[in-house]
């Protein structure tokens, strides 16, 4: 059914981390069907971040750095050397603690439009407020608005992202 639905000759699922699986532990390959159902505007502090005033803006790097684990240093790099898609971002107290990005939408090797995978944190002293929902509701509408037809995620099982992902 899945090969049918995005016009696939074959397909197979691969379940190595089955629902019997009392502790699964690994990644989880997930599709986010944009044609499926409709994604709504998060209402959260989040916007693109050349939405924001300048002064919240240059607080981007303070986060990049304290998520460089999370590939937000290597981002803070990139979106100054040569720029890319849009970065979502989250603020508090005039500060950016949220991100997702960059927001890039290419075609797959069938011409099908694909929302590229971002990087996505919220720093771990501002968790608890729902930033990161506001954060994915954002993207996923994001990449709705902008015509992707789809999205593959790869989240850690049982991971924030997961469950984020999953609902």
């Amino acid at each position: 059914k899945l090969a049918a639905v995005h016009g696939a000759a074959t397909a197979r699922v691969v379940r190595p981390l089955g629902p019997e699986t009392p502790h699964p532990r690994g990644v989880r390959i997930q599709l986010q069907d944009f044609t499926a159902r409709h994604y709504s505007p998060s209402v959260g502090p989040v916007r693109r971040l050349e939405d924001w005033p300048l002064p919240v803006r240059r607080t981007f790097t303070t986060f990049a750095q304290t998520m460089a684990a999370d590939g937000f240093a290597f981002l803070d790099r990139q979106m100054r050397a040569k720029g890319c898609g849009p970065v979502l971002v989250a603020v508090l107290e005039d500060r950016v603690v949220g991100a997702i990005g960059p927001m890039e939408i290419c075609p797959d090797p069938t011409g099908m439009a694909q929302l590229m995978p971002q990087y996505f944190a919220v720093d771990p002293d501002a968790r608890g407020h729902g930033l990161g929902r506001h954060l994915w509701r954002a993207a996923m509408h994001w990449g709705q608005t902008h015509g992707a037809t789809y999205q593959l995620l790869q989240t850690e099982v049982g991971g924030a992202s997961d469950h984020l992902c999953r609902n």
